[in-house]
C-alpha cells in the first residue's frame, strides 16, 4: 500500500476540531499499521472502532430506511442524512464525535402516501439545511436556530439533486422525470427559470457562479449551461449511459464524473474540452466527492445489483475506492456495506461519511490523521 501526504488547513488532534484556526499542516492518509497502532488508544477511547485493514478506524450508526445521501456541516460538527424510503421521516441528523442522533425532520406532505422519497441535501451553512422530496417536486430548508421548515415547489417533476453556487446565490435543482434543472434565488427563493435538459438529469456542479453541468443517466452525456439566459453552452458526449455524479476542480479547472452503467470514472480538461482518462471501478458508482485539496478523489460503488431489481439486498456489498488525480490511478478500495451510496468528506478532510443504502446505516471512515 502506498504513503500519501494530503494537506488539509483545519488542525486535527484526535480527529477534526471545530475551530476557525487555519494552519497549513501536513496529514499522511492511514497507510500503514504502525501509525495506526500509535493513535490506537486515544482513538478507541473516544468512540472510533478498530480493525486490521485501511481505513483502520471508523463508527457506524443505524439510520432511518434507505438512507440515500449525507452532508457534513461545515463546521464538521454534523452529518446529515437523507432518508428515500421512510414514511413521514425526511432527514435525520448525527454528531459525528458521538454518532448521537440529535434531531429528525418531519416535513408536511398534503398527501401521506407520498411523505417519502427525500433524496438529496446540502448546508448553506451550519444553521441551514435544504433537502429535496422526490414524489412531490418540493424542496425544503430547514433552519436549526429556531427549528423550523420552509417548503416551496421546486417547479420540476421527481426533483433529485440541489447544489448552490459559489457565492451561494443560486440554488439548481434537477429533475429526473421532467427533464430540467430549475433555479431559485437562494435570499428570496424567487423562482429564477427552467432549463430544459437532455433525458433524466442527475448530478449537478458549478463551474462557477453562473455556469453549472448536469450529468444525464440516459444516454451518459454532460452538458453545461450558462443560468443567465438558460443556454446549453456546451455538450460532452459520454460513452453510453448512466453519467451519475459530477465533481469540479476550480483550481486546475477539471470536471470528474461517474458512470454507473459503466462502472468507470471519468476526468475532464474543461479549459481544452477533451478527456484526460478514465479508471475502472466496482458496479454501479454513485457519490464522488473531492478532498478539500483536490488530490484525491472519492468514489461510493453500490456493487452488482441483485438480479430481482436494484431496491433488494445485493449479492455482495459494494467498494469504497480512493483516486489519486494527479496520478489517475487507484490508491486503495475497501469494502463497505451493502449498496455504499451517499459520501462525503469532511471540510478538513479527515473523515468520510458513506451510507449502506440497504443496511439503513451510516458509517464514518477515519482516512486521514496528523502523525506527529
Amino acid at each position: 500500500m502506498k504513503k500519501l501526504i494530503i494537506l488539509f488547513i483545519i488542525p486535527l488532534t484526535i480527529f477534526c476540531q471545530i475551530e476557525d484556526q487555519k494552519n497549513e499542516l501536513g496529514y499522511t492518509i492511514l497507510t500503514d499499521k504502525e501509525t495506526a497502532l500509535k493513535h490506537k488508544d486515544s482513538l478507541v477511547n473516544t468512540g472510533w472502532v478498530f480493525q486490521e485493514k485501511f481505513p483502520f478506524f471508523y463508527k457506524t450508526v443505524s439510520t432511518g430506511k434507505a438512507p440515500k445521501s449525507c452532508s457534513f456541516s461545515p463546521n464538521d460538527s454534523t452529518v446529515a442524512v437523507t432518508l428515500l424510503s421512510q414514511k413521514k421521516t425526511a432527514v435525520q441528523f448525527f454528531r459525528t464525535d458521538s454518532m448521537k442522533k440529535i434531531k429528525t425532520l418531519y416535513p408536511y406532505c398534503h398527501t401521506e402516501d407520498r411523505n417519502k422519497g427525500y433524496a438529496e441535501g446540502i448546508w448553506k451553512n451550519n444553521n441551514e439545511f435544504w433537502f429535496t422530496r422526490m414524489t412531490t417536486g418540493d424542496f425544503f430548508i430547514w433552519h436549526k436556530n429556531n427549528d423550523s421548515i420552509e417548503s416551496y415547489d421546486s417547479r420540476g417533476r421527481w426533483t433529485k439533486i440541489i447544489e448552490m453556487n459559489p457565492s451561494q446565490n443560486l440554488v439548481a435543482m434537477s429533475h429526473w422525470s421532467s427533464d430540467d434543472v430549475t433555479v431559485f434565488d437562494v435570499d428570496t427563493r424567487k423562482f429564477i427559470r427552467k432549463i430544459e435538459t437532455g433525458e433524466t438529469p442527475r448530478g449537478i456542479v458549478w463551474l462557477n457562479d453562473s455556469v453549472f453541468v448536469t450529468a444525464l443517466f440516459e444516454d451518459g452525456d454532460v452538458e453545461v449551461f450558462n443560468v443567465n439566459d438558460g443556454k446549453k453552452i456546451h455538450n460532452i458526449k459520454g460513452y453510453g449511459g448512466a453519467a451519475r455524479d459530477l465533481q469540479y476542480d476550480r483550481e486546475n479547472q477539471i470536471i470528474y464524473y461517474s458512470n454507473m452503467g459503466l462502472a468507470k470514472i471519468f476526468k475532464y480538461d474543461w479549459v481544452n474540452k477533451k478527456y484526460l482518462g478514465e479508471i475502472k471501478v466496482d458496479y454501479k458508482p454513485n457519490t464522488i466527492r473531492l478532498s478539500p485539496d483536490n488530490n484525491y478523489l472519492f468514489v461510493s460503488c453500490r456493487g452488482p445489483n441483485n438480479p430481482k431489481g436494484y431496491t433488494r439486498r445485493s449479492p455482495r456489498d459494494g467498494d469504497i475506492y480512493i483516486i489519486d488525480t494527479k496520478k489517475w490511478e487507484v490508491v486503495i478500495k475497501w469494502r463497505a456495506g451493502n449498496q455504499p451510496t451517499g459520501l462525503d468528506i469532511s471540510s478538513c478532510g479527515t473523515m468520510l461519511a458513506q451510507t449502506d443504502f440497504l443496511d439503513d446505516q451510516i458509517t464514518i471512515w477515519l482516512v486521514s490523521i496528523n502523525n506527529q
